[in-house]
């Protein structure tokens, strides 16, 4: 069971936010063998198959560079030239070869941790220093709990290819004795046919341990990043955010609520009230809503808020303590009238307009 410093043990599992944190610091679940066995196995076949190409091309150098050394002038300018002609011509025919390799590798580290780039791996101080830090880098390599793992593990390695190279090589030796008195193009098609075996029986053996010590780095990685009960909780805490901030947040959430809800008032066309404790506004534009709309509600201090800035406005104001509470209760602001309250609001609204024709008569 994994522990802190501290000796609590670590049961929970690591949280997304603990393992996206563990990711921009360069913690990943990654295997070196892996890459290395991608390289031995695609990186040999590569070899192999530019070989043709690049023997071809080496033997057509060979013979102009033989066909003219009686012309060439051994001055240091002509000796520079032909060292600079010899750099690119080995350059051109490597380099597809070496841009190979390069993808390969490329290509088995993005297959195991994905494409994204460690962002906090050199901005953190701690971390800055522990990278950077050779007496930190050697603790690691001869002191850490998984050195002597990682010792043994690669004697084994060792062990199994030297096996699997000495089981080709055997089944071979009287070829290869005999290569003394054969030509030189046997030889080279030999060495090339035997090579190309020890590195494709290899990269296979390679794979199967690259197989392994993959879920082995992602089942130690794991519980190196579990967590302990008090850790989880930590971070729960965290992300909600402290009581007194959200309770701040929620009281400036009311404040603005109340005061959209007292400017919207003077488009009401009814404030329903219990008379003192409830009180409801109402608005219903015929042409534009199909149901009337509650677009303000308040209780008790509020209610009494709601009720003067109608007075102020002449908006009318109906008593209808259970029509006030019902509304107050089950429906919320900006939500229209439920089918259910239809006929109440109804009769209210007909009371409304019954005094507005009053007054224009």
């Amino acid at each position: 069971m994994a522990e802190t410093p501290d000796g609590m043990e670590k049961t929970e599992q690591a949280t997304p936010k603990r393992l996206e944190e563990a990711r921009q610091r360069g913690q990943v679940s990654k295997s070196i063998d892996v890459t290395t066995s991608a390289i031995i196995l695609l990186g040999g076949m590569s070899i192999f198959y530019f070989g043709t190409s690049i023997s071809s091309s080496f033997i057509g150098f060979t013979r102009t560079a033989l066909m003219n050394l009686g012309n060439i002038e051994l001055t240091e300018l002509a000796t520079v030239d032909l060292i600079k002609k010899l750099l690119l011509y080995i350059a051109t025919i490597l380099a597809p070869i070496v841009l190979t390799i390069f993808v390969i590798s490329l290509a088995a580290e993005i297959f195991q941790v994905g494409f994204r780039i460690a962002t906090k791996k050199f901005t953190e101080g701690l971390r800055f220093k522990e990278v950077f830090n050779p007496f930190s880098g050697l603790k690691k390599i001869f002191f850490s709990p998984n050195s002597i793992f990682e010792l043994v593990k690669g004697i084994l390695k060792i062990i199994i290819l030297g096996i699997v190279a000495y089981s080709i090589l055997s089944n071979k030796e009287t070829e290869i004795i005999g290569l003394i008195e054969r030509p030189f193009i046997d030889t080279a098609t030999f060495l090339f046919a035997t090579s190309f075996e020890l590195i494709w029986k290899m990269g296979l053996v390679y794979i199967f341990i690259a197989m392994a010590d993959y879920f082995y780095q992602k089942w130690r990685y794991e519980e190196d990043m579990k967590m302990t009960k008090q850790e989880v909780k930590d971070e729960s805490k965290q992300m909600e955010g402290d009581p007194l901030i959200k309770s701040r947040i929620r009281s400036i959430m009311r404040s603005q609520l109340r005061k959209l809800m007292i400017k919207n008032i003077p488009r009401a066309d009814v404030i329903v009230t219990n008379p003192t404790h409830y009180a409801v506004a109402i608005e219903y534009k015929q042409k534009m809503m199909s149901a009337p709309k509650v677009i303000a509600k308040g209780v008790d201090f509020l209610a009494m808020k709601i009720r003067d800035v109608a007075m102020e406005n002449n908006i009318p104001i109906v008593e209808n303590p259970p029509l006030a509470r019902e509304i107050y209760y089950n429906v919320e602001i900006d939500e229209e009238i439920p089918e259910s309250l239809y006929k109440a609001v109804a009769q209210v609204l007909a009371y409304v307009y019954a005094l507005r024709e009053q007054k224009i008569n």
